[in-house]
């Protein structure tokens, strides 16, 4: 009974520090600059496979290791070629480019891992010999798969057709993707961009011995190539702006305008709330003053103002001199760093057009 007692309260407690936070959350919606910054100079792509086919199996196989091991160095080939492929069809469309060529013809032994990279001089050869001014490269490309085998049952139809229960393997393989990329540009001789993407998915299948349980897994192949291709694809468009959701705090309680002001936003009225909390910048009160700017800073900052939405945060930090205010206007610095890039880049988009 205590014990009850005690999680009622404990409940009832959670709920009143929910019911009387001052602050609420509001989603933004923003356009960020592309994590890659290519000059203007770079029109010509090559896109080289510099990797070296690396497969990993462990776990139970049971008389299967060295098919299986060669039906997944198999499935990995084809899992690299779909990653490249997807990185040419992303960077077909890209119209600030005037050619992409796939140099599927190139051999580069010996730099298929995070460590190693192409050598500049190959690197120029290449650029010159195929005239481009860029190298993407696939750097590396694994797959690690684990197998798990466990006693199981299935229906299976009989010499009368009728179906019965028979003993069976379910065989279960865990696969971990991990592709990296590297972009290669001659003329400062730097590796403008080196990511990493790490993808993982689960099949199973159920036979009568372990092949059959092997060979009953269905869409297993269909799913590395898909999730590879994607890969490849999601590089691509890491040169392009992305939208993205950011969370803010706005103050909700506090004053009478600032309570009257929450519920305007309720209906999506942010301009009736931004009038409410105007009066309040003059509030007598040093912490509604506080609140009050630093939700106009948050208003401004979701209609875009990034500006004025800094200089309502310095307002709401001297009024309240919260580190958190701070901390907000590195944010919003931030943001406007961001906002000359991405202005940057979307020019170069619209001319490319």
């Amino acid at each position: 009974m205590k014990k009850i007692c005690l999680n009622l309260a404990l409940g009832i407690c959670s709920l009143l520090a929910i019911s009387c936070s001052n602050t609420k959350q509001v989603l933004l919606q923003t356009t960020a600059p592309s994590p890659v910054m290519l000059s203007g100079q770079i029109k010509k792509i090559g896109i080289v496979n510099s990797s070296e086919v690396s497969t990993g199996v462990e776990g139970e196989t049971k008389g299967m290791g060295n098919l299986l091991v060669a039906q997944e160095k198999w499935l990995t080939e084809k899992g690299k070629d779909a990653a490249i492929e997807g990185l040419f069809d992303e960077l077909l469309k890209d119209k600030r480019f005037d050619d992409v060529k796939l140099l599927d013809s190139v051999q580069l032994e010996g730099h298929g891992s995070a460590e190693n990279s192409i050598p500049w001089s190959s690197i120029a050869q290449l650029c010159e010999t195929h005239n481009v001014d860029a190298i993407f490269a696939l750097a590396f490309y694994e797959t690690d798969t684990k197998i798990s085998i466990k006693k199981s049952s299935m229906l299976q139809p009989n010499l009368m057709r009728v179906k019965e229960k028979v003993p069976a393997q379910e065989l279960t393989m865990e696969t971990l993707i991990e592709n990296g990329w590297r972009i290669y540009s001659p003329k400062s001789r730097q590796v403008i961009d080196e990511i990493v993407f790490n993808d993982q998915f689960v099949s199973s299948g159920k036979g009568t011995d372990t092949f059959a349980a092997y060979q009953a897994i269905g869409d297993r192949k269909e799913t590395l190539i898909q999730q590879s291709k994607t890969s490849g694809i999601n590089y691509g468009q890491r040169l392009l702006p992305f939208e993205r959701t950011i969370t803010r705090e706005y103050f909700s309680k506090g004053s009478e305008n600032l309570v009257l002001a929450d519920k305007l936003i309720s209906q999506g009225d942010w301009e009736g709330a931004g009038q409410l909390w105007a009066i309040d910048v003059d509030h007598e009160d040093t912490k509604i003053r506080g609140r009050s700017c630093h939700n106009l800073a948050v208003l401004n900052e979701k209609n875009d103002n990034l500006e004025i939405a800094f200089q309502w945060a310095s307002k709401a930090y001297e009024n309240s001199r919260d580190e958190k205010e701070q901390d907000y206007m590195g944010i919003l610095e931030k943001r406007l760093e961001d906002k000359g890039l991405l202005m940057n880049q979307m020019a170069q988009l619209d001319f490319a057009k």
